[in-house]
Order: structure tokens, then C-alpha cells, then sequence
């Protein structure tokens, strides 16, 4: 919940003033829209603790492991030590304004990353730098690829036993892809790492105290006395060479100095792996900057963020703007695609990416603006759902704290009060602009475990109802919906962490003790075969005649094509032989017979689970009515003919199934494929450690001798509890991930 004054703002309040007054004026050019993305546990959040302690944002550093960072500032987040929902803050560094957004690095949170990467210009990937690329890692970098986010990667943990800076690197080039080109080395490894060189500047970088503030930098000398400074330089000297000849690749100024073998200086260098970064990630090939460090000890911080103002596009540059709008024209309906300048003179254009429910100030909407200047008090119109708002109060948010604001430029991340019809992915612009334009939206992925949810008591139901309302809207992945046969109210997640944490939030936050069944999986059902039907609706209720008559053809849509299952209700119309049986039919009745095939996808013939990949062709000129035809009688023909029609086509029930991903030590592989194949109904895709053969020698020599990956396909039913069989299969030594691929046959 936001706070408008916590104990640490009221601790840094002449930085919060200082801020202020300078995030409306910054110029866009020296803007930094970033999110930090990784796997659970990789230290995204301590990372962005030292960011916020070196800018001056914070006067102290917080830690994971004893619940008091900024960032995850939830009771559940403290709690379990894990980053739950994003979070959004804003510090200076070097005459830049940084705009952060840390995210979880769990699977079932993925709807976090997903709107958060959304509004990005840039990312910064954090790698463990034992593990190196983890099962979610992937996930989220695919995420960035989606909305071509630009990204430098940062190698952590390099102090801890296990880690290879080396290995890390090659795992990153094989699973993506990609270039890496490192702009440091490390000083050591594991223990004895003590501070990392910069090949662009052909320096040692060295932290002299325990928090880290004290940055010593001291050139490297070609000719030393000292053997181990003059191997450090050699290695240094060979490093820096193969970054120019890698980068060289990927630009054309670079090249042309690389084949004339000219020197590089230090400028010229950055320049161009700037150019490199920024340019759109899907002109192929691509080149990842990669630092190393370990956020923990606070060592290797400052450089990131140097590198995150250094190399990092701002809002005005080609890989942010122009970006995309569509123009919808409310007179002729024309939808087309513009290219919109971002800028704070342009038209307002802003898009919501997340909604926060406040218990004393309603919903906060978080947004970033992408063209113009909002003004506090403005009127707004929401072009997503065509309803006009106006906002009451304007912030710019500092994780769980907000000050208010007059005005957020183009550019910027804040977040407001009194937008009572906004949800996440949707577009604002000014009341007044008669060019209405759509941005694009967020993907929301589709929940895949239900559990029924009933209150303790009659009297608290309207809170149940409304706690449930205000949870569905901030999580748009949580969806809560009503079993028409039962009357239940049911509740849908992403997996059994997702579930348990709202359950948690309805405990602790609206202060509900509802009951909650059993998880359940959510089954669709669908057809295996098209056929052609056609249904006469002509019955005596009480004194009045009540007819129609439709005919369709009812066809399965292959769920490779859709995850979403949403089923498609379509018009075709085909001339009669006999003209005059040919009738228009009315618009009502056309309506009245959508209705009743949507009234009947609630529910299916096998075992009443809602149906999905359907798609109803209707022949609008097969279908007849009289003047005893009306809208109720056409949808209850609809209804009908769609129950008798499912019985002809072959009805079979569908169950999700996820795409998993195990890394387990070598000797824990058996048991792992074993228990996949007999207890988990897998298929198994790979089972190896997927590592070139140079990566495979560093991990040997690493304490992670043997670490394998397992990739399988699994249905979702059987996965339940699945994480506490592999902690007991492997000691606590595995990690899973998964992720929803498809809805397929029960077999």
C-alpha cells in the first residue's frame, strides 16, 4: 500500500525535494527507463538496493534476508524473502534521471515482468554468477525480446564459491544467441575476488570499504615490476583488442578503424557500443554489453550504473521513439498504424501499465507517458474502453511512497488517483484531441489453476466480493469468475504461489477469512470433428408461439494456434436456390443468437468445464423467423442447437500443459526423468546440459560439476506439489520452472 510520508521518506527528504524539482525539467535525452530482469534469486533486488544507497536515494542499505529492502516493501515479499510485484522508483545518477522498475523473477508473477517490460526503453539482465542463465532467465529475456527491449547483461555474485565469469558468458551466447561483448574482467574469482578492470578505460576499479562508496580507479601500466600487475595488463590489453574486433561487427565506424587497424580511443569505443545497444534488438545479429560484480559485498555497482547511462537508449532514441499508434477514426472506423514523436510538446498520448488499490485513496493507476505533459487535475479520455476520466491527484512513486507532482513529462514514469475506469493496457489521452490512437497493449497470459472461494460468514460476502474485484483488477492474470451451475465463486491463478499469496493478501490487507477448496486445474472442452447442424425452435409458452430457426456448422480450432482459447462466433451468407425464402434477418435477432452460443460455452457436455477452440459459422440466410420470432426465442434456439450440435461432433476434454525446465546436479537425473516419466505422464524433449564444449570445461571446474537441464512437456495436472517432491529428490539442490504451452487431449 502507498504511503505518502514512510520513515525512510521523511529520512530523505531533501533528496525526495531535490527530485522533484528536477524530473519535470530533465531533458528527455537524459532519461532512463530501465527494469532490472533475472531468475529468482539472482539479486535483482540487492542490486537495486546499492543502486538506490550510491545515488543518494536511500541513506541505507536494507537486505533481503532481513526484510527490510526498499523495493519489496509487501509483508509477503518480506516474509518469503522473494520480489512479488513490481516496483517502481526514480534516483539521479551523473546528471541523468533514472527511472527503475525491479521485477519478480518468478514464474507465477510473470504478468509483472510482462507489463513492466512493456514500458521500458532498456533492461539490465542479472545473472548468477554460479548458475548462470536459470530456467526463468529465459523466460523474461524472451519477454524483452517481445517488445524489443534493449539490454546489458551483469554477471553477480562473482565472490561465491563456483562462479566463472567465462562460463556465464558462453552459456549467455548459446541459449540466446547473442554477442556478448565484455567491457570488464574480473580481478579474481570466487574469495579472492576483489575488483574488476576496465578494458574500455584500461583501468583497475577497486572498492577500498566495507558499503562500497569508496571507488578507487588506477590506470594499467604496460611495463610493471610487479608480475602479476604485467600479466593483468596483458590479459587486459587482449581483452580490449577482442571487444573492438567483436564489436567491429556490428558497426560500421568501428569496422572501418578495425580494418585500417587504427587505434580506438576511449570515446570513439563508447560511441559505438552505444550505437550497438540502442539499435532496435530485431535488426539481427545482436551484441550484449556485460559487466560483473557482486551487489552483495558492493562491488561492481557504480560501474553498472555508469553503463546504464552510458550505453543504455533514452526515450528519444530510435529503439524507444518514434513509437507505434494505431489511429482509430470514430466517423469511418479506419484503424491505421502512425509513428508518434515522443516529446513534451507533442499531443498527450500515456498507457497504464498496473493498478494498485489503495485503502484510503482508491485505485492507483501507474503509468508512462509517452508523448506530452500531464498536467495534474487533467481530463483525460480513455480510448481502450471510450470513457472519460479525470485525475485528482498526480504522483511520482518511490516504491511503496508517493509524492505529489504538477505535471509528469513525456518520458516519465508516475502514477495517479481518480481514474476509475483504467486497467492495465489501456491508452489515455487528452479529452480534447480529436486524433484518437491506441497504444499497443499488454499480454496477459491465461490462469491455469482454479480453486473455489466462499466467505465465512453471509454478512462478509459484499467484502469478499469486493476484495476479490480490487485483487482481480491490480493482477490481471487473477481472474474470478461464477460456476453458473454451482453458484461457486472461483478463482483463477497462475500456480500454487500466485494462489497463496492473494490468499495471504485477503488475510492480512482486507482482514477476510474465506474458506478455499481444493486446487483444482482448469480443464476445457472442445470438439474433435466439424459438423453441419441445424436447429428448428417452434414451441407453445403459456398462450404465445414461440419459433426460429438457425443453421451453423460447428468446427475445432487447433490449439496450436491460440492460447488464449477464445472461441469465434462467425456470419456467412448464402444465397437460396428459392429467393423468396431469402429474409434479412434482424439485427436483434443476430445479437439474441451470439448471446445464446455465448451463454452456452459455460459449460461442456463431458464434464461441464467451459468450452474453448470452438468456432460457429452461421448461415444467416438459412435461418428463418416469423412473426412469432423473437430475440428471446432466438437465443434460446442458439443455446440449444449448441448443446445438440456438441453430442454430434465428438466432445473431448482438454488439460493445459506446460513447457518445464529442471536443473539438477548429474546424479539426481534419473531419479528426476524417472519420476517425469512414470508419476508426471511427461514427455520428455532434452535432457542434457545443453553447454558448449569450452563452457562444459569451466563448469567442471567449477563446485557445480555436473549440473544437467531437463526439458519436458507435462500436463498441469500433475504438477501439483511438484516443487516439494524435487527439494526432496535432490536435497534442495534443483530448481524447476515452468510455463504454459498449450491445452491438449487428455489422454
Amino acid at each position: 500500500m502507498l504511503r505518502q510520508l514512510s520513515a525512510r521518506t521523511r529520512a530523505r527528504m531533501a533528496w525526495t525535494a531535490r527530485s522533484l524539482s528536477t524530473s519535470s525539467s530533465t531533458d528527455i535525452h537524459k532519461l532512463r527507463n530501465i527494469g532490472i530482469l533475472a531468475h529468482i534469486d539472482a539479486g535483482k533486488t540487492t542490486t537495486t538496493e546499492r543502486m538506490l544507497y550510491y545515488s543518494g536515494a536511500i541513506n541505507r542499505m536494507g537486505e533481503v534476508h532481513d526484510g527490510d529492502t526498499t523495493m519489496d516493501f509487501m509483508p509477503q515479499e518480506r516474509e518469503r524473502g522473494i520480489t512479488i510485484g513490481s516496483a517502481a522508483i526514480s534516483f539521479d545518477w551523473k546528471d541523468h534521471r533514472v527511472n527503475l522498475i525491479d521485477t519478480p523473477g518468478h514464474v507465477d508473477f510473470t504478468i509483472e515482468v510482462e507489463r513492466a517490460v512493456r514500458v521500458l526503453d532498456g533492461a539490465v539482465a542479472v545473472f548468477d554468477g554460479v548458475a548462470g542463465v536459470e530456467a526463468q532467465t529465459e523466460t523474461v529475456w524472451e519477454q524483452a525480446d517481445r517488445y524489443k527491449v534493449p539490454r546489458i547483461a551483469f554477471v553477480n555474485k562473482m565472490d561465491r564459491e563456483g562462479a566463472s565469469y567465462e562460463r556465464t558468458l558462453g552459456m549467455i551466447e548459446q541459449r540466446f544467441g547473442v554477442v556478448t561483448l565484455p567491457i570488464q574482467i574480473p580481478m579474481g574469482e570466487n574469495s579472492d575476488f576483489h575488483g574488476v578492470v576496465d578494458i574500455i578505460t584500461m583501468e583497475m576499479v577497486q572498492w577500498l570499504d566495507e558499503d562500497g562508496q569508496q571507488v578507487r580507479r588506477l590506470p594499467l601500466v604496460a611495463k610493471s615490476a610487479n608480475t602479476s600487475m604485467q600479466e593483468l595488463y596483458t590479459k587486459a590489453a587482449a581483452a580490449r583488442a577482442s571487444l573492438v574486433e567483436k564489436a567491429s561487427d556490428f558497426d560500421d565506424v568501428l569496422g572501418d578503424l578495425f580494418l585500417m587497424e587504427e587505434d580506438v580511443d576511449v570515446a570513439t569505443l563508447k560511441a559505438a557500443l552505444r550505437r550497438i545497444t540502442v539499435r532496435r534488438p530485431d535488426s539481427a545479429p545482436r551484441a550484449v554489453i556485460t559487466l560483473c560484480g557482486s551487489a552483495l559485498k558492493n562491488k561492481g555497482v557504480q560501474p553498472l550504473l555508469d553503463a546504464i547511462v552510458d550505453y543504455l537508449p533514452s526515450p528519444a532514441d530510435p529503439s524507444s521513439s518514434p513509437f507505434e499508434a494505431t489511429h482509430v477514426d470514430k466517423h469511418n472506423n479506419e484503424i491505421k498504424t502512425l509513428q508518434k514523436d515522443a516529446s513534451a510538446s507533442s499531443p498527450l498520448a500515456l498507457l497504464a501499465f498496473k493498478v494498485k488499490h489503495d485503502r484510503q485513496r482508491g485505485p492507483i493507476v501507474f503509468f508512462r507517458v509517452y508523448s506530452g505533459t500531464l498536467n495534474a487535475k487533467a481530463q483525460l479520455l480513455n480510448t481502450t474502453r471510450n470513457a472519460k476520466e479525470r485525475i485528482t491527484r498526480l504522483m511520482q512513486v518511490a516504491a511503496d511512497d508517493a509524492d505529489e507532482v504538477e505535471l509528469i513529462t513525456a518520458g516519465n514514469i508516475g502514477a495517479a488517483v481518480g481514474l476509475k475506469n483504467t486497467y492495465t493496457g489501456d491508452t489515455l489521452i487528452a479529452s480534447n484531441d480529436q486524433t484518437r490512437i491506441l497504444l499497443p497493449g499488454v499480454e496477459i497470459p491465461a490462469p491455469v489453476f482454479t480453486c473455489s472461494i466462499e466467505s465465512d460468514t453471509l454478512s462478509r460476502q459484499k467484502e469478499l466480493d469486493e476484495a476479490l474485484m480490487h485483487l482481480q483488477r491490480e493482477d490481471p492474470s487473477f481472474v474470478v469468475t461464477q460456476d453458473e451451475e454451482t453458484g461457486q465463486t472461483l478463482m483463477s491463478g497462475m500456480g500454487e504461489l500466485h494462489m497463496e499469496i492473494l490468499q495471504d493478501r485477503l488475510k492480512t490487507e482486507y482482514k477476510l477469512n474465506p474458506s478455499v477448496g481444493k486446487m483444482r486445474v482448469a480443464y476445457r472442452e472442445s470438439v474433435s470433428i466439424a459438423v453441419d447442424h441445424e436447429f428448428r425452435y417452434d414451441t407453445v409458452l403459456g398462450t404465445d408461439r414461440q419459433f426460429a430457426k438457425i443453421a451453423f456448422t460447428l468446427s475445432p480450432i487447433d490449439p496450436e494456434s491460440s492460447k488464449d482459447g477464445t472461441n469465434r462466433v462467425k456470419w456467412v451468407k448464402h444465397e437460396s436456390k428459392d429467393a423468396s425464402l431469402f429474409q434479412k434477418l434482424p439485427h436483434g435477432f443476430v445479437q439474441a443468437i451470439e448471446d445464446g452460443f455465448h451463454s452456452g460455452f459455460g459449460r461442456g457436455p463431458v464434464a461441464g468445464h467451459r468450452l474453448a477452440y470452438l468456432e460457429i459459422t452461421v448461415d444467416a440466410s438459412a435461418c428463418e423467423f416469423d412473426n412469432d420470432s423473437s430475440a428471446q426465442a432466438f437465443r434460446t434456439c442458439a443455446s440449444l442447437a449448441l448443446k445438440e450440435a456438441l453430442e454430434l461432433a465428438q466432445p473431448v476434454q482438454l488439460e493445459p500443459v506446460m513447457e518445464l525446465a529442471v536443473r539438477t546436479p548429474d546424479r539426481c537425473v534419473g531419479d528426476i526423468l524417472s519420476d517425469l516419466n512414470s508419476q508426471r505422464r511427461a514427455h520428455i524433449q532434452e535432457a542434457s546440459d545443453r553447454l558448449s564444449a569450452e563452457a562444459y570445461v569451466g563448469l567442471c571446474s567449477s563446485m557445480r560439476v555436473g549440473r544437467s537441464r531437463i526439458d519436458a512437456h507435462v500436463p498441469l495436472a500433475n504438477m501439483v506439489g511438484y516443487a516439494t517432491a524435487l527439494r526432496s529428490k535432490t536435497q534442495g539442490e534443483a530448481d524447476f520452472s515452468m510455463q504454459f504451452l498449450k491445452y491438449s487431449p487428455v489422454m
